[in-house]
């Protein structure tokens, strides 16, 4: 019967391209493991735990834990391919040149239910030797076609548990600032339309600002940029996210709007003053 075991010195470190490298987990400590045979493969089942990956957390859940489902492939290979789409939100499972990964981050099943995973590792392990090296030659098939060319090739989506956070956090500044901006712009197109100009008048003070002419179409061009930039940044977040690089694009991307958004501001603000009239 397996029986737990303390982690080796260096577990960690001697797997080439693990199920935690992909998912991005920080302040790995491996706990304990278990090592068996089930279908002819030799797997180790390692209980990881590591910082905690949801959008809030406290101080007194600051670490998470995963059980982890290493399953050791019949020999070392780089033709060992998956999908990048192998790895979703519910169920991780990726492989390297040498090994199968499969957890469900956050989550440890029970003992009994091991064998479940263990047999969905074996399945893909089998699927792996079956189709070792298809995946190469397809790539090399397209390389030589006419136009083709392997390197320039976008890298799959891989799910990760931190894009997602970018992307709430982005959404709670945006969110409000589109409204904000959609809200005077309609205010000021009906004062407008009532007016013929953009009024601002104080009860407490005798002057004001009046808007007409091409000021009022300047006024109205500069509200309206921050949309531009809003709906490049969501855009941004529906068809890059889980790509390489997301997280740098979407915070130059957001610094960029927030940035623009002050000197807009200021633009408008210097454009009342030039408008200054008697209430």
């Amino acid at each position: 019967m397996a029986v737990r075991e303390a982690p080796p010195a260096g577990l960690l470190a001697s797997f080439s391209a693990p199920l935690w490298e992909r998912l991005g987990l920080t302040e790995l400590q491996p706990e304990w493991i278990v090592k068996g045979e089930h279908r002819g493969y030799d797997w180790m089942v390692i209980e990881l735990t590591h910082q905690a990956t949801g959008l809030f957390t406290s101080s007194d859940r600051a670490s998470d834990t995963t059980t982890v489902f290493v399953l050791q492939l019949p020999h070392r290979s780089k033709n060992w391919h998956l999908s990048a789409d192998r790895i979703t939100s519910s169920r991780q499972l990726c492989v390297d040149d040498g090994y199968v990964y499969l957890a469900a981050l956050g989550q440890q099943p029970r003992v009994r239910d091991w064998r479940r995973w263990l047999d969905m590792a074996a399945d893909t392990a089998d699927e792996l030797v079956q189709n070792e090296g298809t995946h190469s030659a397809k790539a090399v098939v397209g390389a030589s076609a006419p136009g083709g060319n392997s390197d320039d090739a976008e890298p799959e989506p891989s799910w990760n548990p931190h894009d997602r956070h970018w992307v709430m956090f982005w959404l709670m500044v945006v969110v409000p600032l589109a409204g904000g901006v959609l809200l005077f712009l309609a205010m000021d197109y009906a004062d407008w339309q009532r007016h013929g100009a953009v009024t601002r008048c104080s009860a407490e003070a005798a002057m004001g600002t009046a808007l007409r002419g091409w000021k009022v179409w300047l006024h109205f061009g500069i509200l309206a940029v921050p949309l531009l930039g809003i709906a490049r940044l969501l855009h941004t977040m529906a068809t890059r996210i889980h790509r390489p690089a997301f997280v740098l694009q979407i915070n130059v991307e957001g610094a960029i709007l927030v940035a623009g958004s002050f000197v807009l501001a200021q633009a408008l603000e210097a454009l009342a003053r030039s408008a200054r009239t008697l209430c």
